[in-house]
């Protein structure tokens, strides 16, 4: 198909969001990665056939979205990935790969005994191996959240072969090229106080307020959706809030976490994060 003929004309959908559409399409499919610079805006009017007014819109759309970044005198390149910032386990930050201001670091790994909760969360025997992990967020070298994981070792054999405690795990590590598709959530949030490990972490006082977020995170098999991961994860209360949208499917909520108040924007000015 040509470029002319990609967009329907007929459509009542309007052309600047079928542009949109298609850019960002080319975008996630890696036909631009992250740096490459765009065509410009009279270069993508003739390529579609359109005016550079639609043009201009369709790119305000990816820009908004974070897809894109306008560079006076220079031109439009294609952003970093955005941080995902569904609340939820370690498996959520490794859906995509991370922006280079966003670090997971390992600070804790083993297979130790683990609660009955844990394996019946995960669906596994009293003979199988629990891979445990702690692991730390922070964006812009800024803790922001200690995640508690568990999850079936024989599942996750790639992930325990990339975990170097004291170290964070690479940025290109990620679930697709192991074969696995997120589903849904299962979450409960509350209010609570950090532990002194915790507060030594984020640099905050003792007892100081978090969201605890508890979670049980899904994936997709052969055989339907089983459970994944499961999570206990301790967000910073004086840095974020939590909310909860509503996402694309029929009756479905999310939880999100967002950067909150003036101290939180002065801290992150440099930190690329999106709530989408």
């Amino acid at each position: 198909m040509r470029d002319v003929e990609a967009l329907d004309r007929s459509s009542f959908v309007p052309l600047y969001y079928q542009l949109q559409e298609l850019l960002k399409e080319q975008i996630e499919s890696g036909g631009w990665k992250p740096g490459d610079r765009l065509p410009s805006e009279s270069e993508l009017a003739r390529r579609y056939a359109v005016s550079r007014v639609v043009v201009r819109q369709a790119l305000a759309i990816l820009g908004d979205d974070g897809q894109i970044r306008r560079v006076q005198g220079r031109g439009t390149f294609v952003a970093e990935p955005k941080l995902d910032a569904r609340a939820g386990g370690l498996a959520r930050l490794l859906a995509a790969p991370r922006p280079p201001d966003v670090a997971i670091d390992v600070l804790a790994a083993g297979t130790p005994p683990v609660e009955p909760s844990i394996r019946s969360g995960l669906r596994v025997g009293e003979d199988e191996r629990v891979l445990r992990l702690t692991t730390g967020l922070s964006v812009g070298g800024v803790p922001l959240a200690i995640t508690y994981s568990f999850f079936r070792g024989a599942d996750v054999r790639w992930l325990e072969g990339a975990v170097r405690v004291g170290h964070p795990l690479p940025r290109d590590l990620v679930l697709s090229d192991h074969g696995i598709e997120l589903a849904g959530s299962s979450l409960s949030i509350e209010t609570s106080q950090c532990g002194q490990f915790e507060a030594d972490r984020f640099g905050i006082p003792h007892r100081s307020a978090v969201f605890l977020v508890l979670s049980t995170e899904l994936r997709r098999t052969a055989h339907g959706v089983v459970p994944f991961e499961v999570a206990r994860v301790e967000y910073r209360g004086d840095l974020l809030q939590l909310r909860l949208e509503a996402s694309g499917e029929p009756g479905a909520i999310e939880a999100v976490w967002a950067l909150t108040g003036k101290a939180g924007a002065r801290q992150f000015d440099r930190a690329r994060v999106s709530a989408a």
